[in-house]
C-alpha cells in the first residue's frame, strides 16, 4: 500500500530540470530537537540522475539526455527483525527549475505543463517485493505553472508525506533501500495554442543508496511505520546525503545492563572514489538516556546530577581502512541533572564537531559500510570524588552509517 503517492511531482521537474547544488550541514552540535529517538534513522539524500528525454509525436526516438539530481528525504528504523515489515515513511523533498530553463521555455510562451508520471520506483534489496512503484496508478498533474526568468521550487509532496511499504525484511543479512527508476510523460503549453509532448525515463548515474539496515534480533517483531521524527535538515549539495541516527546501545553499568542511545549525524558522500577516500563533514554526536533508565539510577540511589567524558566512539569499517576510528577520544558529559520520568539528550560534543574520516577503500572492495562499534565512558554524580565506568557493546543488530559503492 501507499499513503499519499506524491513524490510525482518532483519525478516531472527531476525529468524536466536540474536541480540548483546548495549548501551542506553547517559545522556545529547537534540540537537535542533535532535528534530522533532511539532506533530511528532520518535523512536528507540528494541523488544524480539521468534522464533519457524521448519525442513521443516523432516516433519515440531519443534526443538527448539531461544530467540532474533527485532531493528527497525520509525515516526508517536503525535495523530490522527477521521477516519484519517495513515502511520508509515521511517522504517529502523541494525541487527547483533554474532561471536559465525558465527563461528558455518563455522565448516560445511555454507557461504551464501537464504530467503524467507512470513509475517511481524505489528498491530494497533482498526484501519482499524488491521494489515498489510509488505510483500504483499513472498520476497525472495538470497546469503546473512555469514563470519565465524566475527560479520556480516546488515542495515534495505538496501537502503532508508519504509512506512507502510495506516491504518485509529477509530472515537474516541487510536491506538496502535505493532510488531505481521514474517514468514521465510531460506535456509543455503555450499560451498561443503550441504543445510539446516529452518522455522522461530517469536512472540513478551515481550512488542511489538512501540506505542499509542489517537484519537481526527476535521474529515477530510488529510493522515499522515511524512517524513523528524530527527532519530539520537544511539543503544538501548533489552526490551527498544529510542524515542522524540514533542507535540503541545496551551498556554496562555497576555490574547492570542499562539502556541508551547513541546518535551520530553529519554530511556524507553517497560514493567513494577508487583511488581517493570519503570523510564526513560537519560530523556531531549525542547521547541519549530514555527516562526508563534515569528512574533505574535513581532508583539505585543516585540522585542529583552526574557529570563525566566519552573515552570512546569506534567506528567500524568494511571494505576499506581503517578498520575500527575512534571518533569520541575525550568528549566532556557537562554537569546534567537527573529527572523521574524525563529523557535525557545531550549534544556530544556541546559545541562544536566530531572528526570522522578519511575511510579509503580496501583494494578491489566494491562498497565501504561504517557501522557504530563499541562506546565507553567514565561518570562522576553530584561532584563525588571516583570515576564510574561505562562499557556499551557495539549495537546488535549491526546499525550502518552508510555503505557506499567505490566508483
Amino acid at each position: 500500500m501507499l499513503r499519499q503517492p506524491l513524490w510525482r511531482t518532483g519525478v516531472l521537474i527531476a525529468a524536466s530540470a536540474a536541480l540548483l547544488a546548495t549548501a551542506a550541514v553547517p559545522a556545529e552540535a547537534l540540537e537535542p530537537a533535532d535528534v530522533p529517538a532511539i532506533g530511528v534513522d532520518i535523512g536528507r539524500f540528494h541523488l544524480p540522475i539521468s534522464c533519457a528525454i524521448s519525442l513521443p509525436d516523432l516516433g519515440g526516438a531519443k534526443v538527448f539526455d539531461l544530467g540532474t539530481s533527485v532531493d528527497v528525504q525520509g525515516v526508517v528504523a536503525t535495523s530490522l527483525g527477521p521477516g519484519q515489515q517495513f515502511y520508509l515513511s515521511q517522504g517529502s523533498g523541494a525541487i527547483t527549475f533554474p532561471t536559465w530553463l525558465t527563461g528558455l521555455a518563455g522565448t516560445v510562451g511555454i507557461d504551464r505543463a501537464d504530467a503524467t508520471v507512470s513509475q517511481l520506483s524505489i528498491g530494497a534489496t533482498n526484501a519482499t517485493p524488491p521494489s515498489i512503484n510509488v505510483t500504483e496508478a499513472p498520476q497525472t498533474i495538470k497546469d503546473i505553472v512555469i514563470k519565465p526568468g524566475e527560479p520556480l521550487s516546488v515542495g515534495l509532496p505538496l501537502q503532508g508525506t508519504f509512506d512507502v511499504g510495506p516491504y518485509t525484511a529477509p530472515q537474516s543479512g541487510t536491506v538496502t533501500l535505493k532510488f531505481e527508476q521514474a517514468v514521465a510523460h510531460v506535456t509543455l503549453k503555450a499560451s498561443w495554442g503550441f504543445q510539446l509532448k516529452v518522455d522522461a525515463t530517469c536512472k540513478p548515474t551515481g550512488g542511489n543508496a538512501l540506505l542499509t539496515i542489517a537484519v537481526g534480533g527476535p521474529p515477530g517483531q510488529p510493522v515499522s511505520l515511524i512517524h513523528g521524527a524530527p527532519l530539520n535538515f537544511p539543503a544538501v549539495a548533489p552526490g551527498y546525503l544529510n542524515g542522524i541516527i540514533n542507535a540503541p546501545y545496551r551498556c554496562s553499568f555497576g555490574g547492570e545492563q542499562l539502556d541508551a542511545g547513541i546518535a551520530v549525524g553529519g554530511t556524507i558522500p553517497l560514493t567513494v572514489p577508487r583511488s581517493g577516500s570519503m570523510s564526513f563533514t560537519g560530523a556531531s554526536g549525542a547521547l541519549t538516556i530514555p527516562k526508563a533508565t534515569v528512574n533505574k539510577l535513581l532508583d539505585k540511589g543516585f540522585s542529583g546530577s552526574f557529570a563525566g567524558r566519552v573515552t570512546e566512539l569506534n567506528l567500524v569499517v568494511r571494505g576499506g581502512t581503517p578498520a575500527v576510528q575512534n571518533v569520541a577520544a575525550n568528549l566532556g558529559i557537562p554537569p546534567t541533572p537527573l529527572v523521574r520520568d524525563k529523557d535525557i539528550v545531550l549534544p556530544l560534543p556541546s559545541t562544536g564537531t566530531l572528526s570522522a574520516g578519511p575511510f579509503r577503500p580496501d583494494a578491489g572492495a566494491s562498497s565501504v559500510a561504517v557501522s557504530l562499534g563499541s562506546a565507553a565512558a567514565t561518570i562522576t554524580f553530584n561532584g563525588n570524588a571516583g570515576e564510574l565506568p561505562i562499557t556499551c557493546g557495539a549495537p546488535s543488530p549491526e546499525v550502518y552509517l552508510v555503505e557506499n559503492p567505490v566508483t
